[in-house]
């Protein structure tokens, strides 16, 4: 936690986030060479960082609505994230029910966010478009998923990527985005 602190102190949790809500943003190179520097001296250090960077990137793609949810509370957004395998999400009014466990969530205990990628589900079967099954992101609170503590690393502990696991969780579709083939 002293480490998260001090690069959250040194606006490092900033550099992905537009200008807008107060950050750097600044270009995807630039932001490689900073984690270089900072794994440098400790490579957890260094994963953490990266990984909670990219929250903002993938904020990109929210609703303006779920943006402000996201960063009311200033530009030092960290969040875990655990992307695959995707999970069960089914649509509901307002949003969608988010159900599942997905390992490696770097920084889980010290974020308030958690991002988690989905198979939107109609009954027992997947949603499907032209490119395979719907898939979204979900960007959960922490405190509404169970952490469990998978983490016992040599050298990397330091990056807290346990498991996460929701059932039943609601996420309105303002913390929710689609990951189609042709956003990237």
């Amino acid at each position: 936690r002293p480490v998260l602190d001090a690069m959250r102190g040194a606006g490092l949790f900033r550099l992905f986030t537009p200008r807008a809500l107060g950050g750097i943003e600044t270009d995807p190179v630039t932001f490689a060479h900073v984690v270089e520097e900072v794994s440098r001296f400790d490579s957890a250090a260094g994963w953490a960082f990266q990984a909670g960077n990219t929250g903002a990137w993938w904020v990109s793609r929210m609703s303006p609505e779920g943006v402000a949810e996201l960063y009311a509370d200033g530009p030092d957004l960290l969040m875990a994230a655990s992307f695959s395998p995707p999970q069960r999400a089914e649509e509901v009014s307002g949003g969608y029910r988010f159900t599942g466990r997905g390992p490696l969530a770097s920084t889980i205990h010290d974020s308030q966010w958690l991002m988690m990628s989905a198979i939107v589900f109609d009954g027992d079967k997947p949603r499907m478009t032209p490119f395979g099954p719907e898939v979204i992101a979900v960007v959960i609170r922490t405190s509404e998923v169970d952490t469990i503590d998978t983490w016992d690393s040599l050298g990397m502990r330091g990056t807290d990527s346990n498991d996460v696991a929701a059932n039943g969780v609601f996420v309105p579709k303002s913390r929710a985005f689609h990951l189609n083939p042709s956003d990237f």
